[in-house]
């Protein structure tokens, strides 16, 4: 979370249009939450233990805030490759190929760590890669939601958009 807060106040201090980028940010966050919630609790029963009760779902809220976070990482990772704080707002087919690999490959990495040190468990329903022993749909969530999150932030902030005071 500091990683992401400090990258944050980087790239707001390099912004030249500082409200631009607050609207951008701050959409992407929310959607990476509400969006990586959605995706939790699609694919929640696909691990062992894991069920609709509460306690599950408040962990799932958890796991979402958690992959928030991630997909700030990976975009500020990114903005510092592309030396710009707004590189999301003009996503190309090949900026996108590099994100959805940056994210498998990050979700494979951390779906192995998880199941070697026993975190969790997928049940038989699972979808495994092969060769690789990871369940599909974690692997999927950071292939997939990084570009949806980051397009639909562009789309959502994009100035016609906005709403705009006019006086007449």
């Amino acid at each position: 979370m500091a990683g992401v807060l400090g990258l944050y106040a980087y790239f707001l201090k390099q912004a030249t249009d500082k409200p631009v980028f607050r609207r951008f940010t701050g959409t992407g966050a929310a959607l990476a939450f509400l969006l990586n919630y959605a995706w939790e609790l699609s694919h929640c029963t696909l691990y062992q233990g894991v069920g609709y009760d509460l306690p599950h779902v408040a962990f799932l809220a958890l796991a979402a805030l958690a992959d928030a976070i991630m997909v700030g990482l990976l975009y500020f990772g990114f903005a510092l490759v592309y030396r710009n704080g707004l590189w999301a707002r003009h996503l190309s087919a090949e900026r996108i190929f590099w994100l959805m690999a940056a994210g498998g490959t990050g979700a494979t990495l951390s779906e192995v760590a998880h199941l070697a040190a026993g975190n969790w468990a997928y049940t038989a329903q699972m979808p495994i890669i092969p060769g690789i022993g990871v369940g599909l749909t974690p692997v999927l969530q950071f292939m997939v939601l990084p570009a949806v999150i980051y397009s639909l932030s562009a789309r959502f902030t994009a100035p016609s958009a906005v709403p705009t005071s006019r006086t007449s």
